[in-house]
């Protein structure tokens, strides 16, 4: 994850090793990227692997549980929306969700409290802006809907080429420094 040239350059990893990273991010955050070698994506994992692996990062780190938020794009999206149900992160950025489900009313209400800051991009050949619209929506229906941003893009703002054309907002939201500001105002101090 942190190749400055690979398929996820631009994520916070690749930031990171090429010197391109916000002083928002270097600053103030542990960054902890999980990622299954050899499989399409982690999407396949067990969420209780990827939340032991979150555990044992946090006392590693000396990082505290309560000021914890998930950064996830394209499926990673989808995987985050479903470990912050478990009420452990303070917020959380979505990045070109593939979720297309509608939400069960039990998960709306573990949600309420979380906030979020949802990104897609309307040119996305991947996964359609549509579903991010319909969570928006969904995620504000409970709760302070002040709690949760949207930027929808109406072109792919970093320019992808054709095949993942608007597939990009994952880097977007990762180099802007605004994504880790807020994420810093969601904390408790």
């Amino acid at each position: 994850l942190a190749s400055i040239t690979g398929e996820h350059a631009g994520l916070p990893p690749s930031l990171i090793a090429s010197a391109r990273a916000p002083r928002e991010l270097l600053d103030n955050f542990a960054v902890v990227a999980p990622y299954s070698a050899k499989k399409v994506s982690f999407y396949e994992d067990p969420r209780s692997r990827l939340l032991s692996f979150i555990t044992y990062a946090q006392k590693e780190l000396g990082t505290d549980p309560l000021n914890t938020f998930l950064l996830g794009f394209s499926d990673g999206a989808t995987v985050a929306l479903e470990l912050a149900t478990t009420k452990r992160f303070r917020a959380v950025v979505l990045c070109s969700s593939g979720f297309s489900g509608s939400l069960p009313q039990a998960a709306l209400d573990l949600l309420q409290t979380t906030s979020f800051w949802v990104f897609h991009s309307a040119d996305d050949v991947i996964f359609p802006p549509t579903s991010s619209d319909r969570l928006v929506q969904s995620l504000k229906s409970v709760g302070d809907p002040g709690r949760v941003k949207y930027t929808r893009f109406e072109r792919d703002p970093e320019d992808l080429p054709a095949r993942i054309r608007g597939h990009s907002t994952g880097i977007t939201a990762s180099k802007t420094p605004a994504t880790y500001k807020w994420l810093l105002s969601n904390m408790i101090i």
